[in-house]
């Protein structure tokens, strides 16, 4: 995907004043909902009000998509809402595969991208399909709470985190962004929590994050950037990478420590994480 989405903020499409409160939260993306924070009888109000949240959600520079609904009677009527108010993407809740994530790309028009939702212990055996089902699939993400309430879990219990680290894996192998939090960030309350459960997440390999509140977007801004001693280490390292290449040798040391191509691949991200390179 050409943007990497650090934060994306959760927002329900039908309340005016948190949509036009999230055009200045600094979020990657906002994820205008749907589905869970709406009740039934509210669904339609909800989808006809993405005509003006869309445009107001976006005046603050973040990308804007779609969380739509379960069952096919309501997902695709709020897709054909998101596509006609131009929304920026979609998120598919409770994926059942890849052919679900195909037939949801049928509806969408232009560069659309999906992000498939993997809520189900039966999903989880597709991860690897599903992230391959579309090109316009851009990311993958756990839906740690359905997953949890069916396997009888706690969200942030190990066996949930498992299946993160297999959806990091699908991700990274299909060449899109593995999303989300090896916990829960529903305690947005506790800011140093959060950017311990993000600095655990990055070393698992995930890229970014949603979250409830505007207050954890700075956090996960901050948390899933490079850092500035990984941008000096970075620049250091490769700078080093073109001197050795010069001499003809391959590894070299940085700071103690051997370097080669596969930590050059790593500086080479990192740096372009930043926009360098």
């Amino acid at each position: 995907m050409a943007r990497i989405w650090r934060s994306m903020l959760y927002v329900p499409a039908n309340v005016p004043r948190f949509v036009e409160k999230s055009a200045t939260a600094g979020a990657d993306a906002i994820l205008l909902d749907l589905e869970d924070s709406i009740p039934h009888e509210r669904k339609a109000e909800a989808r006809a009000a993405l005509a003006t949240a869309i445009p107001i959600a976006r005046s603050g520079g973040s990308e804007v998509l779609v969380r739509v609904n379960r069952p096919l009677r309501l997902a695709v009527g709020d897709i054909e809402a998101a596509v006609a108010a131009g929304a920026d993407g979609i998120l598919l809740t409770k994926v059942l595969g890849p052919d679900h994530v195909q037939l949801a790309c049928e509806l969408l028009t232009g560069h659309m991208r999906i992000i498939p939702m993997v809520e189900t212990a039966a999903a989880l055996r597709s991860l690897h399909e599903i992230a391959r089902a579309s090109p316009r699939v851009a990311g993958l993400l756990i839906g740690a709470e359905d997953l949890a309430a069916e396997c009888g879990a706690a969200a942030d219990d190990e066996i949930i985190a498992m299946a993160k680290r297999q959806m990091v894996l699908a991700a990274v192998a299909a060449g899109v962004a593995p999303l989300g939090t090896l916990g829960t960030v529903a305690d947005y309350k506790d800011a140093e929590k959060v950017r311990a459960l993000v600095a655990r997440s990055k070393r698992a390999g995930l890229v970014g994050a949603s979250c409830i509140h505007p207050s954890l977007v700075p956090i996960l801004n901050e948390g899933f950037s490079p850092s500035a001693a990984e941008l000096d280490l970075a620049r250091r390292q490769l700078a080093a990478g073109e001197e050795a290449a010069r001499e003809g040798r391959g590894s070299f040391v940085v700071d103690g420590l051997m370097v080669d191509e596969p930590i050059l691949i790593r500086a080479r991200r990192i740096l372009a994480q930043a926009g360098e390179g």
